[in-house]
């Protein structure tokens, strides 16, 4: 099955019968955009960030033969990102109130016994923890065990809590980077998180001692082919104009192409992996662009990054 969410305020659970897909529709009660949507690991929920200060998290009623939306109403502005714990019992929320929140999402019709082993049992849609943040979360992911919890901030900064010490005692690790804001995130390994953003180029974060630093961007700056404008007359107007715009160049002449894969943000990250040890995943962007990424031929310390 794919679940899908838009803008028109509805989700879609579509099912493959071997030869088409076909949709069956979802009332999530939200009354402005559903802006992401992510499968529970277990396969038995799925959440819905949305604009309406809420997240609708769905499982399928057998007896009724539809999708039952339980909501979590406990934000004060757009849900922008979720992320699932691996135990699928666990939610992790981003939103414009700069604000990251985890909150209990056990459902006693769907799910297994509830696993206390990172946070206390708790009813569904009670806060499990929260913490502020100096820009709106862009995005969140929790780390391969569950025992760490990322989100980005639209500030440019990346912010990791370590859960393996206690709830309480946990105390964010916040880093702020140079580069432009990041609009997703990876973990690929327990100290190992890529993001991506506005930067057009994967920003690579490694975990050193018991802090978190940046490591480097993943694509390495390549030489471009350079394209001359004729001197003078229309042709070196026409090529001034386009510079400021497109690329924000003064000068004349300017690179015909980026020295990055993406031409545009990229707007999505996932793994191609299936174990908790990701040495490969795909990015797409706003340029119409998916690229497949091989940890393993970019130059990296795969040691020092837990790969």
């Amino acid at each position: 099955m794919i679940v899908t969410c838009s803008h028109d305020r509805n989700a879609f659970v579509w099912t493959n019968d071997g030869t088409t897909w076909k949709p069956s529709l979802v009332i999530l009660r939200i009354d402005r955009a559903a802006l992401d949507v992510k499968w529970s690991p277990d396969g038995k929920k799925f959440a819905v960030a949305s604009g309406s200060k809420c997240v609708p998290v769905c499982y399928f009623e057998a007896e009724h033969d539809w999708w039952v939306s339980k909501m979590i109403k406990k934000h004060k502005s757009t849900v922008t990102k979720v992320a699932w714990h691996p135990n699928s019992q666990l939610l992790a929320t981003g939103s414009t109130d700069f604000k990251a929140r985890v909150f209990s999402t056990y459902v006693r019709q769907v799910d297994d016994a509830q696993d206390a082993s990172t946070f206390p049992a708790a009813a569904f849609g009670e806060q499990c923890w929260e913490t502020g943040a100096h820009g709106w979360v862009n995005s969140v992911c929790w780390s391969p065990s569950g025992s760490a919890l990322a989100w980005a901030g639209q500030d440019s900064s990346l912010s990791v809590v370590d859960f393996s010490g206690g709830v309480e005692a946990a105390s964010p690790d916040v880093l702020r980077f140079r580069e432009l804001p990041m609009e997703d995130l990876l973990f690929c390994s327990e100290k190992c998180v890529v993001g991506v953003g506005h930067e057009m180029n994967p920003l690579v974060f490694s975990k050193k001692g018991s802090s978190w630093a940046f490591e480097r961007k993943l694509e390495l700056k390549k030489e471009a082919k350079k394209v001359e404008a004729k001197a003078g007359g229309v042709a070196a107007a026409r090529a001034l104009f386009q510079n400021r715009t497109d690329k924000g160049q003064d000068s004349a002449q300017a690179t015909d192409t980026l020295d990055t894969t993406h031409e545009a943000s990229i707007c999505c990250i996932k793994s191609t992996c299936s174990d908790r040890t990701i040495r490969s995943f795909t990015t797409s962007g706003s340029d119409g662009k998916i690229a497949f990424w091989e940890m393993g031929e970019l130059e990296l310390d795969m040691a020092a990054l837990g790969l």
